[in-house]
C-alpha cells in the first residue's frame, strides 16, 4: 500500500511540476501567436465560403485581397465547412479560439494514444510534457496549422476498429498530403468497406461546399489539386518547378526535363505504396500507425510543423524501449520533434564553403535518416537476425 501511495504522490507532483513548466513556456508563445502569427489558420478561405464564394475559383483567378498570410486554401472542401464556427468570430478572436483548440488537441492526442496503448501514468505525463514543449509542436501552434487535427482522425482506425472510427477518419483526407496514406493502407489491405466509409465525409464536404458556393460539383472536385499545383508546383514565371520542401526524391531537382516534379512525385508515391504493402503485415497497430505516418513525411513534401506526426513513433518506442529498433526510434523521434530544425537552419551556414548545395544536402540528410528509421522498423527481424548471426 505504501508503494502505491508513494507512486500516486509522485505522479501528482509530476503533473503539477510539468503543468507549471508548460504554463511558463506557453505564456509568451500564446502572446506571440495571437499578435503576430496564426497565418496558416484557414480562416479567410472559410470566411469566403460561408459568404457563398468559391474560394478555389477566387484564388485560381489570382485574387488574394481577402486572403490572410499563407492561407493557401488548397485543402479539401470539407475543411472549410468544418471551420464554419470559427468564421462567426472576428479574425482576432478566431485566432485565440483556434490556438486554444490546438493546445487542447496537443494535450489530448498523446493522452488518448498512451491510454489506448496502455502506457503507465508517469510515461504518459512525460510524453505529454515533451510533446507540448518540443519545437515542432510550438511552431505548429504559433502558425495555426491543421496537422494535429488530421493526426487525431487518422489515428482512430488504429485505436478502435469500428465503423464510426473509419467514418470519422475520413476527415484526415481533408489534408490529402497526409491522409492519402490511410487510403493506401486500406486499399492495399483490401478493407474495401472501411475504405468506403472513410470517403463519406469528404464526399459530403464536396456536396455541401458546392451547394453553399453554387458551384458545379464535378469541376469543384478538382479545384483543391489545381490550386495546390498553382501554389507549389508552378514558379513565378509560370513554369513547372519542384516542390519547395525536400522529400526523398527531391534529387530530381538537379535533372533537366519537363514535368520533373510530377515524375518525382509519381515515383515517390509508388515507392510509398510498396512500403505500405510491407507495413500492412505488421500486427502491432501502434507501430503500423507510426510507420505509415513516417512514410508520408519521407515521400511527400512537408513543412517542418507536420513532424507532429512523429508522436506515435515516440509513444511506440517508449512502450517497447527494450527492443533495439525502439531505442533507435526513440532517439530519432526526439531528434525530429526538437532538434532537426536546428540542423537545417545552422549547419548549412557552417559547411557552405565545403559542400555544394549545402542547404539541400542537410535537408535531404534528414529525410534519408528518417527513411532509414522506417526501414529498420519494417525489416527489424531480418536486420537484427543478421547482426546476431555475425
Amino acid at each position: 500500500m505504501n508503494f502505491f501511495k508513494i507512486k500516486r504522490n509522485f505522479n501528482f507532483i509530476l503533473i503539477c511540476l510539468l503543468g507549471s513548466v508548460i504554463i511558463f513556456i506557453y505564456a509568451p508563445i500564446f502572446k506571440e501567436s495571437i499578435e503576430l502569427k496564426q497565418l496558416d489558420f484557414q480562416w479567410s478561405p472559410s470566411k469566403l465560403v460561408h459568404e457563398g464564394i468559391n474560394h478555389y475559383t477566387y484564388m485560381l483567378e489570382g485574387n488574394r485581397d481577402r486572403i490572410i498570410g499563407s492561407q493557401y486554401g488548397e485543402y479539401l472542401h470539407g475543411l472549410y465547412i468544418m471551420l464554419y464556427p470559427f468564421t462567426l468570430f472576428s479574425w482576432e478572436t478566431a485566432k485565440i479560439v483556434w490556438f486554444i483548440f490546438n493546445f487542447i488537441l496537443a494535450t489530448i492526442i498523446p493522452l488518448y494514444l498512451c491510454k489506448k496503448f496502455e502506457l503507465g501514468t508517469s510515461e504518459t505525463m512525460i510524453i505529454i510534457f515533451f510533446f507540448l514543449t518540443c519545437s515542432v509542436t510550438k511552431a505548429h501552434l504559433v502558425i495555426g496549422q491543421q496537422s494535429l487535427l488530421i493526426l487525431l482522425f487518422i489515428s482512430l482506425p488504429f485505436v478502435n476498429n469500428s465503423k464510426i472510427s473509419f467514418l470519422l477518419s475520413g476527415i484526415s483526407y481533408f489534408k490529402y498530403s497526409i491522409g492519402y496514406v490511410l487510403f493506401l493502407n486500406l486499399l492495399i489491405s483490401k478493407k474495401f468497406k472501411p475504405l468506403i466509409l472513410t470517403l463519406i465525409i469528404p464526399l459530403l464536404g464536396l456536396i455541401l461546399y458546392s451547394y453553399i458556393t453554387k458551384s458545379y460539383i464535378f469541376s469543384t472536385a478538382l479545384q483543391p489539386f489545381q490550386l495546390a499545383i498553382q501554389n507549389h508546383l508552378t514558379g513565378d514565371d509560370g513554369i513547372s518547378s519542384m516542390p519547395k520542401n525536400i522529400f526523398l526524391f527531391s534529387f530530381f531537382e538537379f535533372f533537366k526535363f519537363e514535368n520533373k516534379s510530377f515524375f518525382a512525385l509519381a515515383i515517390s508515391l509508388m515507392t510509398n505504396t510498396y512500403l505500405i504493402f510491407k507495413i500492412k503485415k505488421i500486427n502491432d497497430n501502434l507501430l503500423k500507425l507510426s510507420l505509415i505516418l513516417v512514410s508520408t513525411l519521407i515521400f511527400f513534401p512537408h513543412y517542418p510543423h507536420n513532424f507532429v506526426l512523429i508522436l506515435p513513433l515516440l509513444i511506440y518506442s517508449v512502450k517497447n524501449i527494450n527492443k533495439i529498433s525502439s531505442k533507435i526510434s526513440f532517439f530519432a523521434a526526439i531528434y525530429f520533434l526538437s532538434f532537426f530544425r536546428i540542423t537545417e537552419i545552422y549547419i548549412p551556414s557552417l559547411i557552405d564553403n565545403f559542400v555544394i548545395h549545402s542547404q539541400f544536402m542537410v535537408l535531404y540528410f534528414n529525410k534519408f535518416f528518417l527513411f532509414l528509421i522506417l526501414l529498420i522498423n519494417i525489416y527489424e527481424d531480418k536486420i537484427f537476425k543478421i547482426k546476431n548471426s555475425n
